[in-house]
């Protein structure tokens, strides 16, 4: 049974290479970014990787600290 948020949810896979691309595209290693989000470097490494558990927290922060959702733009 699948409902509209899992439905909505992005490919951890391809979303993992759209941070990848942007952190480098921002000229920062995994360890910065970690920095920058509040995080230590292992969410960063699994994140970009699709791996692993995922926090939607950390996950967000990530994304925020890149410039990636809606509030770091607001």
């Amino acid at each position: 049974m699948t409902n509209e948020l899992t439905q909505n949810l992005p490919n951890l896979v391809e979303l993992g290479k759209q941070i990848k691309a942007k952190r480098k595209a921002e000229g920062l290693n995994q360890k910065t970014l970690a920095a920058l989000a509040g995080c230590s470097h292992v969410p960063v490494v699994h994140l970009e990787r699709g791996t692993g558990k995922l926090n939607l927290n950390t996950a967000w922060k990530i994304m925020d600290a890149l410039g990636m959702t809606k509030a770091s733009s607001d």
